[in-house]
């Protein structure tokens, strides 16, 4: 797929519809694992600080901009993506998908009764799909549970840890299940759950499902600052860069008057 490079991460740059035909097609359909990260402006800042996790993200198959901040420095760079890609709205395909082609899905993450939700709503509103395993986020021994998802040969693996543990989660132990779509969706489950209730339709589709969150979740405003400070990185670089790319002419000295 066509990607975008903002502050040395490569962003698909397409819609949602046109991402999903592409890995249903080139991946699913033909047993191709994945590694699918979601990035919103506060994980690039992240990223942008830690480079060993920058290079977990950089390692992933796909990285979508899961935010319309990401967006937006993306038209101040020129890079221009397409649009915002949700996680959330990928994970609801990717079981609709599932479904229909009975798939074996494993979850992993959020609190013990969240994630007994998913399995449940799971097993209710998708009878075509198996659900071969799921753990928590609070099990201590994520080897164990990346053993567990092994033995149990999943096509998708959901991981709902948040960030940074959830990509790293991926990358550390993507070789034990190679032939599965795995990705990391954040607080996803806290929402098909019922636990956290998502923005309306018309907020997200005027980009504004940021403001919801903070207006519903007061709390969010220190993880929000992160977001002016991912402007300022980004813009910074981009600076850095066309410096470099067209650098200062050096003044040639006037020529010195010629005396006869």
């Amino acid at each position: 797929m066509q990607t975008e490079r903002i502050h040395k991460l490569s962003y698909v740059n397409a819609d949602l519809p046109g991402f999903l035909h592409h890995l249903e097609h080139s991946y699913i359909n033909r047993r191709v694992g994945a590694y699918i990260a979601t990035v919103n402006p506060e994980i690039g800042y992240a990223a942008a600080k830690d480079s060993s996790y920058c290079n977990v993200l950089s390692s992933a198959d796909f990285i979508l901009p899961d935010g319309i901040g990401v967006v937006m420095m993306s038209k101040l760079t020129n890079s221009r993506l397409k649009s915002r890609i949700a996680g959330y709205d990928v994970f609801i395909n990717l079981l609709k998908i599932a479904n229909d082609k009975k798939k074996r899905v494993f979850l992993y993450g959020a609190k013990k009764e969240v994630n007994q939700a998913v399995v449940d709503r799971i097993s209710s509103e998708y009878p075509n799909i198996s659900v071969v395993g799921y753990s928590d986020g609070y099990a201590k021994d994520k080897e164990a549970v990346a053993k567990r998802i092994a033995k149990a040969k999943p096509d998708m693996v959901f991981v709902a840890l948040g960030y940074p543990h959830q990509e790293r989660f991926i990358y550390e132990y993507k070789h034990l299940f190679p032939q599965a779509i795995a990705i990391g969706l954040g607080g996803s489950f806290d929402v098909f759950s019922g636990t956290v209730k998502r923005a309306p339709g018309w907020l997200i589709r005027l980009n504004l499902e940021w403001l919801y969150r903070l207006v519903t979740n007061p709390s969010r405003w220190k993880r929000m600052i992160n977001i002016p400070k991912y402007a300022f990185t980004v813009l910074k670089e981009e600076r850095v860069q066309k410096q470099s790319y067209y650098p200062e002419q050096v003044k040639e000295p006037q020529n010195k008057s010629m005396h006869s």
